[in-house]
């Protein structure tokens, strides 16, 4: 039985999802998935030719706003840092920041993160527990969906802060394991089957991540926090899908439709922050800058 990726403690079933139990360790309560580095490796980090046109296909104009409101809010207006998106898949997120004056890198081990880096002027890195990346690197790392994908997140993470300038910021988001919806067991099929996520993250897991030895005395700041109802989300597409597509030149539809965007992504966000129950968790972290 595999030992816990946080904590090493051992860990007991907690539920089985087709072939693979989940284990819930005894020591921090982390659940994770009993799959070895192997198979998940063979799961998250092969990918055929069609996850370009998968993630054409479900991204639409709201999650350009949300990267934007992500990017706004981890530059603050700065200008020129090194950013480096670990998973920036297509670049949707370094193309955000590339728009505020920063010099970005991406990390992903898909075929077409290379074509879209091409396309979109950023530089490719390998994974970065094989990349040749100097510590204190980057002013900025950002990782969406990606931690649970990772065989080994507390050793991911202690790399990412190492790579990390003294005072640079780190933001994470992964799903929420601990969300209303999976509580009352309303919404088990959104859970991808392991080893496809591998971790299992509740707002105390996490905020125990970056509790562990060896990293903790690495961090000035830890703010972990829950957000997001998609419910909303597909509200709003149920609604626009009964509206007639704005047509170019007509600025007033156009603005409506964008001030319509921005609010939903708002009340997504804000709808999902109350008592630790949304759908996702983010955390940012800070890197000291003593030592």
């Amino acid at each position: 039985m595999k030992l816990c990726p946080i904590c090493n403690g051992p860990g007991a079933n907690r539920s089985r999802i087709g072939e693979y139990w989940l284990l819930k360790c005894r020591n921090c309560g982390f659940v994770y998935a009993d799959a070895t580095d192997e198979q998940i490796e063979q799961v998250n980090f092969h990918y055929d030719e069609f996850a370009e046109q998968h993630y054409r296909e479900v991204q639409g104009g709201i999650d350009y706003l949300w990267f934007g409101r992500i990017s706004a809010r981890l530059t603050q207006g700065r200008t020129r840092l090194k950013v480096l998106d670990i998973g920036c898949g297509n670049g949707v997120l370094l193309r955000q920041f590339q728009k505020r004056g920063c010099v970005c890198f991406g990390s992903d081990p898909s075929p077409w993160a290379r074509v879209c880096a091409e396309r979109y002027g950023y530089s490719l890195l390998p994974r970065i527990e094989e990349a040749d990346i100097q510590p204190g690197t980057f002013d900025l790392i950002t990782s969406t969906s990606a931690l649970e994908h990772i065989g080994r997140p507390l050793e991911h993470v202690r790399r990412t802060v190492e790579i990390l300038k003294p005072g640079g910021l780190a933001y994470f988001t992964v799903p929420n394991y601990g969300s209303l919806p999976i509580r009352l067991h309303l919404i088990k099929g959104r859970l991808v089957n392991p080893p496809g996520h591998c971790n299992y993250f509740t707002m105390e897991t996490l905020r125990n991540l970056f509790r562990q030895p060896g990293l903790a005395e690495q961090l000035a700041k830890v703010q972990v926090r829950s957000y997001g109802i998609p419910e909303i989300y597909g509200v709003y597409q149920r609604f626009t899908k009964r509206q007639t597509k704005p047509k170019e030149g007509n600025e007033t539809k156009i603005c409506q439709r964008l001030w319509l965007k921005e609010a939903i992504v708002s009340v997504y966000y804000w709808s999902g922050i109350a008592f630790g129950l949304g759908d996702k968790l983010e955390a940012t972290i800070q890197k000291s800058t003593i030592g």
